[in-house]
């Protein structure tokens, strides 16, 4: 059962110290007459190897097997792994460290560390949203993977065989190299099949042979685009129609499943990472090593790792590598500092910081291996090159993969378990993304603690309407709004304004002084940490939002090649980036216009870490007074010079 802490006429008393093994002679000062109300205290992981498994399931998610593989490819294969290196070293892992000490230090969640800075506390709210949404959409691709799974059980994978309607269009069970335009000369032409002229009728009219109005296409991306999606041409209220009904039914047991997982909060899911954090792991080396065998594996590991240097030179390469890495690590998500608060204080994070954060590299770069040693053999066998194989975004994961596995047999078995590893994937990923938003609810809020399953069940019932609108035939298009404006352009400025607010308001020593008083040295090498968090990170950062901002047309998302969202669909994103941030101005003007005295007081007020700011080590949790009935100065964590921890005494700094 939940440990309990008693309240004072249901408020907390200002927080001081208590009585500790090294002076158990404290009295406690408790006033007989005051109200007493029971309220549930914050969980803690069971052990360590809940949380670590749990950041790694966070970090390791859908993105990393067809979104960092793409974009390496994208963006000068070897080239952008060297700039994601890069990013994640300057900036990653050390802003990963940062929410990990400042969250387990306080015991906090990503709206209660700001009682450090008080007038940032938005930044905490502007996390939560952004896992809100991103929950909305992210929890819809997982119902792509179990439509995918459902139809792997098949005697006839779906996506092998073109239908009758579709053969009007060119499809083709196998990707084949694209036609060429007619060329008129008989004898070329006769080889195979050509593509007439879509502006001369008379030169088609005059053609020896019949030509084709329409090049090949998959019949594995017809699949996904018609009959998965059912795209519509635009997202305008008459294309968006109903949603598909057996999308629907997909997303709902994806959302029963995800409900059942983390209904009792960290106590339900850190059992289930265990299974989904590990599971992954083992289909992807199976999928490698069988990967390794094909005949034209090392001409798709070629494509991946060759380095196209002058990409370096480009700094949409620096941007996207860093979109990803934000993405992928759950950096600024809120995810981060969520888990870190249910730490125990003495947890040593420095290590965590390190092996998670390589972990996610680490199997990014294994999935573009998996990736591409199947596109080459694939492209061996059908004679295209692979760069033919390779789609973008959802292409990956569910057009140019399942076409590969078609390959492989038995083609069901590979399907099923594939599909089923990005399901798990998928899976832990969500997690962090919904208990983050429901930690922030009850941390701010404790009496809700103890109705945690019906905050739960009431969030998924919520969220499954709302994500109704990304299966209809537009929703592919509101999945795109969701992301770009509601996640990956606003988290940059959250991600700038955190840095800010914690290594250069709070402050670097501070920091330091932090997690030297839980681990009881200050993180090694000090001076590296220093620069990055002070300088790299709130610069890098800040640079490349400014970067997005200034080539934001180029690039927002398009319904086409050329062709933008309509001006009413790029409202509602704008209105989503204004959901996202107008919680750090409003916190801060709030905090200034409420403090007292004149403007350069309030500004030193609101900046200075509140009476509930200290150490999460039980030394906080009620005001004392010592033998000589004196009160204790309520001053915190190093700060104190009667701070006893680890056998030494930490003098003031």
């Amino acid at each position: 059962m939940p440990k309990k802490n008693k309240k004072e006429n249901g408020d907390p008393k200002p927080p001081a110290y208590a009585a500790s093994e090294s002076n158990p002679s404290v009295d406690i000062d408790v006033d007989a007459n005051v109200k007493v109300e029971e309220v549930i205290e914050r969980d803690q992981w069971t052990n360590k190897a809940e949380f670590m498994l749990s950041c790694i399931g966070m970090s390791v998610g859908l993105g990393n097997v067809w979104r960092f593989p793409y974009l390496a490819y994208k963006n000068g294969g070897a080239a952008f792994v060297i700039a994601y290196i890069v990013l994640q070293v300057f900036i990653g892992k050390p802003m990963y460290m940062m929410e990990l000490v400042v969250s387990q230090y306080s015991g906090q969640g990503p709206t209660g560390i700001w009682a450090m800075n008080p007038c940032a506390k938005g930044i905490g709210w502007s996390m939560a949203i952004i896992s809100l949404i991103v929950s909305i959409y992210y929890i819809v691709i997982m119902a792509y993977t179990l439509y995918y799974f459902f139809g792997s059980m098949q005697s006839v994978l779906p996506w092998t065989k073109c239908t009758d309607e579709w053969l009007d269009i060119g499809c083709v069970e196998k990707t084949t190299p694209k036609l060429e335009t007619c060329t008129g000369n008989a004898t070329l032409d006769m080889i195979g099949k050509c593509l007439c002229s879509k502006t001369n009728y008379t030169f088609n009219e005059g053609l020896s042979v019949n030509c084709t109005n329409n090049s090949n296409t998959a019949v594995s991306e017809l699949y996904f685009y018609k009959t998965v999606l059912q795209l519509a041409p635009n997202m305008y209220p008459d294309d968006m129609g109903a949603p598909k009904w057996q999308l629907a039914l997909c997303l709902l047991l994806a959302w029963i499943i995800v409900c059942a997982c983390i209904i009792k909060g960290i106590k339900s899911s850190g059992k289930v990472v265990y299974f989904s954090a590990t599971f992954p792991y083992v289909i992807l080396i199976i999928l490698l090593i069988r990967g390794s065998l094909l005949d034209g594996a090392i001409d798709g590991v070629k494509f991946f790792i060759v380095p196209e240097w002058s990409q370096l030179l480009k700094l949409e390469v620096w941007a996207a590598a860093a979109g990803q890495m934000f993405f992928s690590l759950g950096v600024s998500f809120g995810g981060i500092q969520m888990f870190g608060g249910y730490t125990k204080f003495k947890n040593n994070i420095y290590t965590d910081a390190v092996v998670i954060s390589t972990m996610d590299l680490i199997t990014s770069i294994i999935s573009g291996f998996v990736i591409f040693t199947t596109f080459g053999g694939m492209a061996k066998q059908i004679g295209v090159s692979v760069q033919d194989v390779a789609k973008g975004g959802y292409g990956l994961a569910f057009v140019a993969y399942p076409e590969a596995l078609s390959n492989l047999p038995p083609m069901q078995l590979w399907s099923i378990l594939f599909f089923f590893m990005l399901f798990t994937l998928g899976l832990d990923s969500e997690f962090a993304l919904l208990e983050t938003t429901l930690t922030c609810i009850q941390d701010e809020w404790p009496k809700l603690r103890k109705y945690k399953s019906q905050l739960c069940i009431g969030f998924a019932i919520a969220m499954y309407f709302i994500a109704l609108s990304c299966i209809t035939p537009g929703g592919d298009y509101v999945v795109t709004l969701m992301d770009f404006y509601g996640a990956d352009f606003s988290v940059l400025f959250v991600s700038t304004c955190e840095s800010i607010s914690i290594m250069w308001v709070y402050g670097v020593d501070r920091v330091m002084q932090d997690c030297k008083y839980m681990l009881g040295y200050e993180p090694r090498p000090k001076y590296f940490w220093g620069f990055c968090w002070f300088v790299c990170s709130p610069l890098l950062t800040g640079a490349l939002f400014i970067y997005k901002m200034i080539r934001f047309k180029e690039l927002a998302p398009e319904i086409s090649k050329g062709v933008p969202f309509p001006d009413f669909a790029q409202g509602i994103g704008f209105g989503l980036t204004a959901l996202v941030l107008i919680p750090i101005p409003v916190m801060f003007l709030y905090k200034l216009l409420t403090a007292k005295g004149n403007l350069f007081q309030r500004l030193r007020m609101i900046t200075t870490p509140d009476k509930t700011w200290g150490p999460n080590d039980g030394s906080m949790k009620r005001r004392l007074t010592n033998t000589n009935g004196v009160d204790m100065v309520a001053v915190y964590g190093i700060d104190n010079p009667a701070v006893f921890a680890n056998g030494e005494d930490y003098t003031r700094m």
